[in-house]
Formats: C-alpha cells, sequence, structure tokens
C-alpha cells in the first residue's frame, strides 16, 4: 500500500493554498433570475452584493430547469440551483435541487426545524399560525437588511 508523504504543516498550508487557487480559477458562482435587469440592478446595488447576477427574462432558462412551473393555469417560482460544468466551448448539466433540498447549503431554516414549532409554514399544523419564515419572496411580511430601524 501507498500512503501519502508526510510533510510539515507549512509544506501541507503551501500545498493546500496552490491547491485552493487552482479549484477557486475552475469554479464560479452565478445569479440568475426572471426578472429583467433594470429591476436587478437597483436591487443589487442596494443589497451591496457583487458576484455577477444575469436576468432570464424573455428566455426559457428557468422553465428549462424547473425553477418556474404552471401550477393551475399560474406561473409560480421556487428557489432552486443547477450546477453546471464547462469544457471549452461545451456546457453540461450537472445538478439541480430545489426547495427543501437547499437546506443542506447552509440554510437557516433547517435550524428551526430542530425547534417545536418548525418553521411555522402554511401547510403545517396547527392552521393559522404560519410566520414570515413561509412567506414568499418579496412579502411584505419579509423585511432586508437597510428596512429595520436603529
Amino acid at each position: 500500500m501507498s500512503l501519502p508523504e508526510i510533510v510539515s504543516r507549512g509544506e501541507w498550508r503551501a500545498a493546500r493554498a496552490e491547491l485552493l487557487l487552482k479549484e477557486k480559477a475552475a469554479t464560479r458562482a452565478r445569479a440568475v433570475s426572471r426578472a429583467p435587469y433594470p429591476k436587478i440592478l437597483p436591487f443589487k446595488a442596494r443589497m451591496g452584493w457583487t458576484p455577477p447576477w444575469y436576468s432570464s427574462y424573455g428566455s426559457g432558462f428557468n422553465r428549462d430547469f424547473e425553477v418556474t412551473l404552471e401550477q393551475e393555469g399560474e406561473l409560480v417560482e421556487r428557489p432552486g440551483l443547477s450546477c453546471f460544468l464547462r469544457d471549452r466551448e461545451r456546457v453540461f448539466h450537472t445538478y439541480t435541487t430545489y426547495e427543501r433540498g437547499l437546506d443542506g447549503l447552509g440554510s437557516t431554516t433547517s435550524l428551526l426545524d430542530l425547534t417545536a414549532l418548525g418553521r411555522q409554514e402554511e401547510w403545517e399544523e396547527p392552521k393559522g399560525r404560519a410566520s414570515a419564515f413561509g412567506a414568499p419572496a418579496g412579502s411584505e411580511r419579509i423585511r432586508y437588511h437597510d428596512e429595520y430601524e436603529g
């Protein structure tokens, strides 16, 4: 059996830093919203967000990846995450998850699942106790960081 070479802490940290640089160069995060750019850009600036954010407005992107669905004749949105691999000019769709599938990515709502009252979503019993945690994006029940007093 062949074992990895034992190195000093400094050598290990240097090799790790080099690997992280390579991984960072090969990995990119992008946000996509169905809204047109004139709506996205002011909100992005207001929130102080810097990652690239693209608009899928006027395209079938959100429907193709099943983030925008038609239910009872109306378009509905759901949170989702898709991963792609690019090899030169070819792009491969490698992974997608939606809604509760996003919880493992550091969602604070997964901590609420440990509590007696949970997330207090509309579907939970007893009826009528839903809080802001079950509110859709853009709801008046949700406030952004710049909407608090003090």
